[in-house]
């Protein structure tokens, strides 16, 4: 109906405005207002001549509704945003009154960023990219992502591992933001020192939780705090902006809606405090700051600065602080502070006020004990995956906290879908009985066949009621559109041909010795010095064209690299590469719609049957001998030996992975790092495919034997520090690298007769043992054979 102009005071923050109606109204009457705040220097014209043409001519005939869906800011500089901040305001005017109250909101979301990663990490600058170019003035608008711009000439310095209200940006809204090279997901590029480097390297973080979708909104602010760094970034923000989420960091909101919460002196003068009533968890010390904002009279305006009162409760001051965040006539925070942990059975309280000249805010504290209600909810599993024919699958709603008093009656499901199909998912109960004493219920989860030809999204939000707490979990359900099988079997050799052994996940899920991880059912190994004792075939069927890309070179060979829509290939994989080191490279499924699948391969050690050994006096030829162990390699004097004891199911990596009978040595022992015993017929064929038995032999100097024992060095009672050796007492060891410097400690494991013995023996190949004694440092080649059982260690052969 009309509009009008004014400027505010910055002193009293105070104006006045007229508006000429048209004829026929009254001022009387009922008015839907709508207030615009620092927006000439933002507006979006909408080829509009100027602002008072995008106000008149272009919001001509425009209903208040329209008129909110359609005012915008623009912001395109890459110098990025600062004050003055767009900001907007609406009200109902009620009839036969003059008087409104109005709340203006910042249009644009502020984000702060906070580095608890001190230890290794320090945090030195921060741009915004992917900053949204325009944003709508009102929420009635939504979401505006037609174009994206980069602040990249606004690089603001952290200050105390610190950036707070320099960094801001309009709302955006991303449903799933893209593991790499995302072009629409607001995110920060940080820049910091990692590692006590001098360099600065970068950093993506997205405006959002890992994993989850960006709501970034207007009026509210976001932290990032960053919780870790595992490595250096990238030296180039274009390669960190391209890549995926390297940091860990969690994200905090606050909602900056309160700011219309006044209290007023009657001269006008006003005080609002951004949070009246802090609930702190049970954890401590915590601490929150709460923002102070001011409204001074156009008549009588207030002097001074407002203040804290004293704490007031049972053991208030013990329990709790609050305080100005500075002493500053300009300062707006003051920071409340749980200083414990509270490990009673009762919440703690405490009240304080906020006070400026007359006007007073009583705000309240309290600090829940570990009881009070229910801490968190998690979902087990946190994500579901259906294929295209439709199935039943099983989740775990687990409480945790105070659950007591709540039953499946007080959880309910709810999925939420994304894009235009719903109803796909049934969700009723599960097949696993309830456990409310354990906090743990169960629900089945039921996807309809996929016949959509697309991806189908949705979101099971589960709402838990507790008296009036309401608390909520989500996970997210994905269902696949395309038939995606891959299998793997595994081809073992046996003399001139080859066995099948089954799914290749089966067979290594019994080998012993395996790091963690690397029995999965898309990890594939081949054997270091024998590449062809395995080989696998890969069945692949799937309802789109597929290729396999490699990153290993010539190391692994595929007998196809490609396959057709809607047809079964079998794809064979060996390895023709005898290796000096180990090597583990990754290879992937990438299919037509731009999905990959990644498997890895390693050529790394060595399988063999641990066969026939001793064990108290005893040839065992049970289930255990016939076991599978994994041996890791490591190269010493130009040979690969073998990285644990035959029968060890760790491998030794400086001190780690070392067994010792001797006591008061100082150095970590491990009983999975002792292995078998072994007779000397057993021993003759115990070694892996490419390996045997050192050689060694009183006085010939010639073999593997005689060169540990050449240059092996004995610790000494008290460690041999001082003479350039370690502080660990009776060790035996091998130097076999000054630099970068390596040790191999020779376990000492007894022999069969005497397994708690505290001498170690290793047999040589053909005939003899090493025979060494930590007590004393004595080390022999015996040139004899034994009944006995010894220790096996094996060396590739040459």
């Amino acid at each position: 109906m009309g509009y009008s102009r004014t400027a505010v005071s910055a002193v009293t923050s105070t104006g006045s405005v007229r508006v000429t109606l048209p004829d026929g109204e009254k001022a009387d009457d009922e008015w839907q207002l709508l207030f615009l705040a620092n927006f000439d220097s933002q507006a979006s014209l909408d080829d509009a001549g100027s602002i008072d043409d995008l106000l008149t001519n272009k919001m001509a005939g425009k209903t208040y509704e329209a008129a909110c869906k359609y005012l915008k800011a623009s912001f395109t500089q890459t110098t990025g945003m600062g004050a003055p901040l767009a900001m907007s305001a609406q009200a109902a005017k009620a009839a036969s009154t003059n008087a409104v109250g109005i709340n203006f909101k910042r249009r644009v979301a502020r984000i702060d960023v906070k580095n608890s990663a001190i230890s290794n990490f320090k945090l030195a600058s921060v741009q915004v990219w992917n900053a949204c170019s325009h944003g709508y003035m009102f929420d009635e608008g939504g979401f505006n992502t037609d174009s994206i711009c980069h602040y990249k000439d606004q690089d603001v310095k952290a200050v105390n591992e610190k950036v707070e209200a320099k960094l801001y940006a309009f709302p955006n809204f991303v449903e799933t933001p893209e593991d790499i090279e995302d072009k629409f997901t607001t995110c920060l590029i940080i820049g910091g020192k990692y590692n006590n480097s001098s360099t600065i390297t970068y950093y993506r973080v997205n405006v959002c939780p890992a994993a989850s979708q960006q709501l970034l909104k207007a009026n509210s602010i976001y932290t990032i705090n960053i919780t870790k760094v595992n490595s250096a970034g990238k030296s180039d923000k274009e390669d960190a902006y391209k890549s995926p989420i390297e940091v860990e960091y969690e994200i905090n909101e606050w909602d900056d809606s309160f700011l219309g919460i006044y209290v007023f002196d009657k001269d006008g003068n006003g005080l609002a405090v951004s949070q009246r009533k802090v609930i702190f968890s049970e954890e401590g010390p915590q601490s929150i700051q709460l923002e102070v904002f001011t409204l001074k009279s156009a008549t009588k305006p207030l002097s001074g600065n407002w203040a804290v009162g004293g704490l007031q409760g049972t053991n208030a001051s013990t329990y709790f602080s609050a305080k100005r965040k500075s002493t500053a006539t300009t300062e707006k925070y003051l920071t409340v502070t749980a200083r414990s942990k509270n490990e009673t059975l009762s919440d703690r309280e405490a009240t304080f006020n906020v006070t400026w000249g007359d006007i007073k805010i009583p705000i309240s504290l309290t600090q829940l004990n570990p009881n009070s209600l229910i801490s968190k909810i998690s979902l087990i599993p946190g994500e579901l995956e259906f294929e295209k024919p439709g199935n039943t699958q099983e989740i775990c709603v687990n409480l945790q906290g105070n659950f007591g008093g709540i039953g499946r009656g007080n959880i309910t499901p709810v999925a939420l879908y994304q894009g235009s199909e719903a109803d796909w998912l049934t969700l009723s109960q599960g097949t696993t009985p309830d456990s409310p004493a354990l906090g743990l219920f169960y629900f089945n989860v039921t996807a309809s066949d996929n016949t959509s030809g697309a991806n189908r999204l949705a979101d099971i939000k589960f709402v838990v009621t507790q008296g009036e707490l309401i608390a909520t979990a989500q996970a997210s359900v994905k269902q696949n559109s395309m038939v995606r099988e891959v299998s793997i079997h595994l081809f073992e050799k046996s003399g001139t041909d080859y066995e099948d052994r089954g799914f290749a996940s089966e067979y290594f899920s019994e080998v012993k010795g395996f790091a963690s991880g690397q029995d999965l059912s898309d990890h594939l190994h081949f054997a270091i010095i024998a590449p062809d004792q395995f080989k696998y075939r890969m069945k692949i069927n799937s309802s789109m064209g597929w290729e396999i890309s490699s990153t290993s070179g010539s190391k692994l060979h595929f007998s196809s690299t490609s396959g057709d829509a809607n047809a079964e290939s079998t794809v064979e994989i060996t390895v023709t590469w005898q290796a000096d080191s180990g090597w583990e490279e990754d290879f992937y499924i990438k299919y037509d719609d731009g999905d990959q699948e990644k498997f890895t391969a390693h050529q790394q050690g060595t399988f063999k049957k641990l066969g026939e050994y001793v064990k108290d006096g005893t040839v065992i030829t049970s289930v255990e001998s016939s076991l599978i162990y994994y041996y890791g390699v490591f190269k010493m004097n130009e040979n690969l030996w073998l990285d644990r004891n035959l029968g060890a199911t760790v491998g030794q990596n400086g001190d780690k992975g070392y067994y010792t009978n001797e006591t008061d040595v100082d150095i970590p022992s491990d009983p999975a790092a002792r292995g078998a015993y072994f007779t000397r017929a057993q021993a003759d064929t115990a070694c892996p495919p490419g390996f045997r038995l050192p050689r060694g032999k009183e006085g010939s100097g010639d073999g593997e034997w005689d060169w540990v024992v050449e240059n092996i060095v004995w610790s000494t009672q008290d460690g041999n520090v001082a003479a350039g050796g370690v502080a660990y007492k009776k060790v035996h060891y091998v130097t076999y690298s000054e630099i970068p410097l390596k040790r191999w400690f020779i376990p000492v494991c007894g022999y069969s007769a005497d397994p708690a013995g505290t001498n170690g023996y290793y047999w040589s190949q053909e005939v003899g043992y090493l025979y060494f004694f930590p007590n004393n440092g004595g080390k022999y080649l015996i040139s004899s054979n034994d009944t006995a059982g010894y220790s096996v260690r094996c060396v590739q052969e040459n």
